[in-house]
């Protein structure tokens, strides 16, 4: 069975099992509940406890978003399990605080995953959206979405809107098996509550180690030039080339050439660099829902690494890395 029919299945069997609540009252279109989860995770106070799954990799998180009088956001997401890690954002800074190792700070949307990626613009030709009906979620009445690829080379994914104040409240993404490759769903959350005090003083909380902070978002070096652009063959229907990157390679003294494609939910970036080891191999590996391939590819007597990571198959990872190639002059 194809992913629309595995989604659509698990559908069905849930609107029936909700039926008498769904034929309460009816519910705005698909694309609107997206509109107004977007704006509800940025312009509401909330606070509650999630559980935050990749792969085999499950998590326990608290979440305190705030909203103040002069429309500034604050959010902060604190790790219940493992060593103590939390994350603070104001606006699109973000601290992250790992206590054994220091604080980054760098540019980020919501927190809460799943967000963002449906917060930007319609779905496009490349995906179907429908409204499956009503469920409950955290104890919350929730409208049930359903967000269906057109082909095999992207994932699908199930979200829970909150139906009174649109917050999402569960959100699954899954593979053409049937497989949840990411799951995030709360386990309580409350929504318009007046924080505390000292959950405000959290959100403005001041990390004594601010002179170890390292700054993630730096521009590409416009100076630098790669010896060759790079392209690829082959990428599904709908990403496009989003942007274009010379960097400096984060494990080595050499250039990265960087190309980001997207089709407005899904996302991969391609990097380029030479390899001293002249050794052709490829390796592909699965990290819950972000595939990872790196392949060499010889030109001539040079040789390059390349790496495609994203929220993508790894078959449609795989595809893309065997099509790289360099662009030759004149074409």
């Amino acid at each position: 069975m194809n992913i629309k029919g595995l989604i659509l299945g698990g559908s069905l069997l849930l609107s029936q099992g909700v039926a008498g609540i769904a034929s309460a009252a009816p519910v705005p279109d698909p694309q609107q509940w997206l509109d107004r989860m977007a704006a509800s995770a940025k312009e509401l106070t909330y606070q509650g406890e999630f559980i935050y799954q990749q792969g085999s990799s499950l998590e326990t998180l608290s979440v305190i978003h705030h909203v103040d009088e002069k429309g500034k956001e604050k959010e902060r997401i604190l790790y219940l399990d493992g060593a103590p890690r939390e994350m603070i954002r104001t606006d699109r800074e973000l601290t992250f605080s790992n206590y054994s190792q220091g604080v980054t700070r760098f540019e980020h949307g919501p927190l809460i995953p799943m967000v963002d990626k449906f917060s930007q613009q319609s779905l496009g030709k490349n995906y179907e959206l429908k409204v499956a009906g009503l469920d409950r979620v955290a104890g919350r009445e929730a409208v049930l979405m359903m967000v269906i690829p057109k082909d095999r080379f992207r994932y699908g994914y199930q979200i829970w809107i909150d139906r009174s104040f649109a917050l999402l409240l569960k959100s699954m993404m899954i593979d053409d098996n049937g497989r949840i490759m990411e799951r995030m769903q709360f386990t309580n959350l409350k929504v318009g509550e007046p924080l505390t005090g000292k959950m405000l003083a959290e959100l403005d909380k001041k990390h004594p180690e601010a002179d170890r902070v390292v700054t993630m978002n730096k521009a590409p070096d416009k100076k630098m030039t790669a010896p060759e652009n790079w392209e690829t063959g082959w990428v599904p229907e709908g990403f496009i080339l989003k942007d274009r990157q010379i960097r400096p390679s984060p494990v080595s003294q050499q250039k990265v050439a960087a190309l980001i494609y997207s089709d407005g939910i899904a996302s991969f970036s391609i990097f380029v660099e030479k390899d001293e080891t002249r050794i052709l191999s490829q390796a592909s590996e699965n990290i819950g829902a972000l595939a990872a391939v790196s392949k060499i590819y010889r030109d001539g007597e040079s040789y390059y690494h390349v790496t495609v990571v994203g929220e993508v198959p790894l078959s449609t990872a795989e595809r893309v890395a065997v099509s790289v190639r360099p662009v030759k002059s004149g074409t």
